[in-house]
């Protein structure tokens, strides 16, 4: 994570700026994407220099008030680049805001990185406060996914930042899932009260088999051979290894037999599909 230029000066301006503001609650703010932020860009500047210029705006908009616009700010910069200080800028807005369980993990984020001591004691108050708003109905765990660096989902809502990282819960049943490319999303189910505190959880994904659906058709009646065993007649619906297969469509009375290589993918695109029609060769 990376700091700004006089990080302990401004993080600490800001901080003063909030602390005067008693703020009301309003509807869910909608973070930009970053195909928004990019709209934000200045010609020939850098995601890093556009991002520390929009966290320097929002900054400005926090002095005149304008909270919102100050927060929109501060998330077009980090979804452009992640400098600590908007880091903290979120989820000091979002405190102010009175956003609480949002603004908890920006702040938890914000003490990873290097901070001069009178910065922690911001961060760090802050922190407590939100926790103590929220004592009656969440708690704060720690977790940790194998492999490390998962997205982390609380029912259902993703996280800012990967694991390892602490999140609150909500007493009761909670949710937590863990993402990661190339392995099953796993959940693991945590239950507790304020009487029975939720513990840390490790989430262990196993990694994803590398198969892929596929579909084959060869001329009506042909026997389909799939890397040399029989898988059905004029149409199979199998699970493939994804890479390199070769599928032998049998001779008919309409047709010669034929062999084609193809090649087994498996995409997130919900519309792709590895379907292989030869159906209509009369080789």
């Amino acid at each position: 994570m990376r700091s700004c230029p006089s990080l302990t000066a401004r993080l600490m301006t800001l901080a003063l700026s909030v602390a005067l503001v008693g703020a009301v609650v309003s509807p869910t703010f909608a973070v930009p994407t970053r195909a928004q932020a990019l709209k934000l860009k200045r010609a020939g500047e850098s995601d890093d220099g556009a991002a520390a210029r929009l966290n320097e705006e929002g900054k400005k908009l926090v002095r005149k008030g304008k909270y919102y616009a100050a927060l929109d700010r501060f998330h077009a910069a980090l979804a452009l680049f992640p400098i600590s200080n908007a880091i903290f800028n979120v989820g000091s807005m979002l405190y102010t805001l009175k956003q609480y369980q949002e603004a908890f993990p920006y702040l938890e984020q914000t003490l990873r990185a290097p901070l001069a001591p009178e910065q922690r004691q911001v961060v760090l108050r802050y922190r407590a406060d939100t926790l103590k708003f929220l004592k009656m109905t969440h708690a704060a765990i720690m977790v940790r996914t194998n492999p490390p660096g998962a997205k982390v989902l609380v029912n259902g809502k993703a996280l800012p930042f990967p694991a390892p990282t602490r999140v609150l819960v909500r007493f009761g049943r909670s949710d937590v899932t863990a993402k990661y490319p190339g392995f099953s999303a796993t959940t693991v189910v945590v239950k507790s009260s304020s009487a029975k505190p939720p513990k840390d959880i490790v989430v262990r994904m196993k990694r994803e088999e590398p198969y892929a659906k596929v579909t084959v058709r060869c001329p009506k009646g042909a026997d389909i051979f799939i890397d040399g065993r029989m898988s059905g007649f004029s149409e199979a619906r199998t699970k493939l290894l994804m890479g390199n297969h070769v599928i032998r469509c049998g001779k008919t009375n309409h047709s010669q037999a034929f062999e084609r290589k193809v090649d087994v993918l498996r995409r997130s695109d919900p519309s792709f599909s590895n379907t292989f029609d030869f159906s209509a060769l009369k080789q």
